[in-house]
């Protein structure tokens, strides 16, 4: 059964309310209206008594502040003399492993103008449930109505009937989910001139140049590790970008000085973050499963210690998968940048680093063998969000460019 969570005409069923959003035209891209409701959205989120539990919050605010907004608008100016367009209705089927992901892709289709639907997960999560609090208090407040009144929120237990009805209405489809519900998903039709996008399972990777940790001040190597901290542990490690394994580059015994302080550092920031008993139970299972199938493990501190590193001589993408994070990494030691792009492949989303050039990075890059790594970024912002994303730009899916000719 469907629940909506926040629409301007709570009473409406949900065919009423598609037969009306099809109704309703666009709002021009990067209009005033549009740019208002983000701006506005985006102060209010500073003002949430969750702010301080979920610092993430934070992170969103952050990036759709009016600066942000500007230079989002420049980018999506066109210069051939085109004119963008909405796409349409955007129907969003949001994941339920990162509870704020769906409002970036979701803001982002609002600025260009859309109409949207976006299917929620029926967990429950605090952080999920304050940004609709402020879509209730707009509409209470009579602000921003012509984005409200474009605006579906709503969350049902996986029912295709309701997927095909909403999919067969809308112009684009964005999929954020694993690949079996990806899968699934682009099984259900869309409308002919539909465009789909789907952002499936995809993993992130670290490689740290060890003579960059050795030499580090004990300032800077705190400040680091917290940093990292933040790249693994918000989100229990769930997001697509959190490291799941950790590269050093150098000599032996450079990598072991590396580590010899890299560990302490991260331990000592990790005590900041809640480990629960459940984490803490499917870290230790995941390191027994790995040591069964991986004859070569070694178990580089005690079962108890947080984060858990274990070392492994190789770490393809297999070995990723077999592990679901809660605090656990698996580490490898290379002798140089150049040895990491055989053990990468597509599902390596983003790589984190620490300690190499642009020359380095760009070199690693042209190494691959395949398609994986679709962004390049330093430790402490493996989470940021990008209008680019999986190598595809949000905002051009989000709008057409029609073409204008005069001659």
């Amino acid at each position: 059964m469907t629940a909506l969570l926040y629409t301007a005409h709570q009473d409406d069923a949900l065919p009423t309310q598609l037969e009306r959003l099809r109704n309703l035209s666009p709002l021009p891209c990067f209009s005033p209206a549009t740019r208002g409701f983000v701006e506005e959205f985006s102060r209010r989120i500073l003002k949430l008594p969750e702010l301080r539990r979920y610092p993430e919050l934070a992170t969103l605010s952050h990036w759709f502040r009016p600066a942000a907004i500007d230079q989002l608008c420049r980018k999506a100016a066109i210069a051939d003399g085109s004119v963008m367009l909405p796409r349409g209705l955007v129907f969003h089927l949001a994941p339920a492993n990162v509870d704020v992901l769906f409002a970036y892709a979701w803001l982002l289709s609002v600025l260009c103008g859309n109409r949207n639907v976006a299917r929620l997960s029926q967990k429950p999560g605090a952080q999920r449930d304050a940004l609709i609090g402020i879509l209730h208090d707009f509409q209470q407040e009579a602000l921003f109505p012509e984005v409200l009144q474009r605006t579906v929120l709503l969350t049902y237990p996986h029912n295709d009937a309701i997927t095909r009805e909403i999919s067969t209405a809308c112009h684009a489809r964005i999929i954020w989910g694993g690949d079996a519900t990806v899968t699934h998903i682009r099984s259900i039709p869309l409308a002919p001139l539909a465009l789909e996008m789907a952002f499936p399972d995809r993993f992130g990777v670290a490689v740290v140049r060890a003579d960059a940790i050795a030499s580090m001040e004990a300032g800077a190597l705190s400040e680091l590790a917290r940093r990292f901290c933040n790249d693994m542990l918000w989100f229990g490690q769930q997001a697509c970008s959190s490291p799941r394994c950790l590269y050093w580059v150098g000599e032996p015994d450079r990598i072991a000085a590396a580590k010899a302080v890299f560990w302490p550092a991260m331990q000592a920031q990790a005590a900041q973050f809640e480990d629960e008993p459940a984490a803490l139970m499917a870290r230790v299972t995941d390191a027994y499963l790995l040591a069964a199938r991986t004859p070569d493990l070694q178990l580089a501190d005690t079962l108890a210690t947080y984060p858990l590193h274990l070392t492994v001589p190789y770490a393809d993408g297999h070995l990723r998968e077999q592990q679901s994070g809660h605090g656990l990494v698996i580490e490898v030691d290379l002798p140089t940048l150049h040895a990491l792009a055989v053990q990468l492949d597509d599902r390596d989303q983003t790589l984190i680093q620490h300690g190499f050039s642009h020359e380095d990075l760009a070199a690693l890059l042209r190494d691959l063998p395949n398609r994986a790594v679709d962004r390049v970024v330093p430790i402490g912002r493996a989470l940021d969000f990008h209008h680019i994303w999986d190598g595809s730009d949000l905002l051009r899916i989000f709008s057409r460019q029609t073409t204008l000719g005069l001659h």
